[in-house]
């Protein structure tokens, strides 16, 4: 076999295998649309042995407001700080302060980073 013959047969397998790639990208195209087409089919439901059994039930709702507000709701009440990530609040708080204050973050930067590892 001469390297003309070769390079001839290479070719034509390449030829082969781009046209069944086609062949089967194609198919696949139809598979997809005829699966798409098969979704959206609506399905009819018989539902007239369930309406026929069907009686209707009265709701009588209150809509009245109550006229005074309860006493515990108006109250505001206080809740004590969280602890976070074992780092106490008020500690966070007086840290930020600082750094506000003297305008340098890094301290800040390194806690946050501490509590976020922890």
């Amino acid at each position: 076999m001469t390297y003309g013959q070769i390079i001839t047969l290479l070719f034509i397998l390449l030829i082969l295998y781009y046209a069944g790639l086609v062949t089967m990208d194609i198919m696949a195209a139809k598979r997809m649309k005829a699966s798409e087409e098969a979704k959206n089919e609506e399905a009819e439901i018989d539902i007239s042995g369930l309406a026929g059994g069907f009686e209707p039930v009265e709701i009588n709702r209150d809509n009245s407001r109550p006229t005074t507000v309860p006493q515990n709701m108006g109250a505001v009440r206080y809740k004590e700080p969280v602890m976070t990530n074992g780092y106490p609040v008020d500690s966070l708080i007086s840290k930020t302060k600082n750094a506000i204050e003297s305008g340098r973050y890094d301290d800040l930067d390194n806690l946050v980073y501490k509590c976020e590892a922890a």
